[in-house]
């Protein structure tokens, strides 16, 4: 299984970084939009709502990982290897570890960086303390991104063609940054926005990283959400590993 996951992770490393175009998309694109837009866009104007509007469009962007991931899986039908692969019959568990585990890399580097850009230059506050504010940005982080790979992965084993899947990959970045209190904090949004944002992993990001900052640093918010991305992600992930079949012929145009 390791030599599986390393294998294929290798191979999506380099692929990653031959492109370089990516980090565009999870760097450039949230810094320039968060920074014209400012906070007034969340609807927030006390101490530190810079900061947080910087983190909600890393959250929202941080979904780029769904069409990165839709990207390492099609790749074996843009260069014809996906047939050596079904041959080969890898465990599907491993195949999907490697070939998401780079884009997870680059998916929570990215919320990493803003976050700390966030604390360190735009004066968002910890609450809970320095450490213990860390702490608490990293529960919610790290799930959050896992949900956004696991999310790609399942939308593969439902979508055949690459031009439709790398279609909904930005309009499920639009709607559920949206829906989630990513732009506009959720309190700000209509009645009808605020319940559909309950079903979105943007929203239990955001409530956490809203009370580890500009609320009172309370860890039971922290952690309830927190555990509720982990089993997003974790319940995500199994189903994708369920429905993976190799042997299906995809297409890459």
């Amino acid at each position: 299984m390791i030599a599986v996951i390393g294998t294929f992770a290798l191979i999506e490393y380099r692929a990653l970084v031959r492109a370089r175009f990516p980090f565009v998309w999870f760097l450039v694109l949230p810094a320039v939009t968060s920074a014209i837009l400012g906070p007034a866009v969340a609807g927030l104007s006390e101490a530190g709502a810079t900061g947080r509007v910087t983190v909600g469009f890393g959250v929202m962007f941080s979904y780029m990982t769904v069409n990165y991931v839709g990207r390492a899986l099609y790749r074996e039908f843009d260069t014809h290897t996906w047939r050596r692969t079904a041959t080969a019959a890898p465990p599907k568990a491993g195949y999907l570890l490697g070939k998401c585990l780079p884009v997870l890399t680059v998916g929570l580097g990215q919320l990493l960086v803003f976050a700390t850009f966030a604390v360190t230059v735009l004066g968002l506050p910890l609450r809970a303390g320095a450490a213990a504010g860390i702490a608490q940005l990293m529960l919610v982080l790290v799930p959050f991104a896992i949900t956004g790979v696991a999310t790609g992965a399942l939308l593969y084993t439902v979508i055949r063609r690459a031009e439709v899947y790398f279609s909904l990959t930005y309009l499920i970045l639009m709607v559920l940054g949206a829906l989630g209190g990513a732009i506009v904090a959720s309190p700000q949004l209509p009645g009808w926005s605020q319940a559909a944002g309950l079903v979105t992993p943007h929203f239990w990001a955001m409530r956490a990283v809203d009370e580890a900052t500009l609320g009172t640093g309370d860890w039971s918010v922290v952690l309830e959400s927190s555990a509720l991305l982990f089993l997003f992600g974790a319940a995500l992930t199994a189903l994708a590993a369920v429905r993976l079949d190799p042997r299906k012929e995809r297409y890459a145009i």
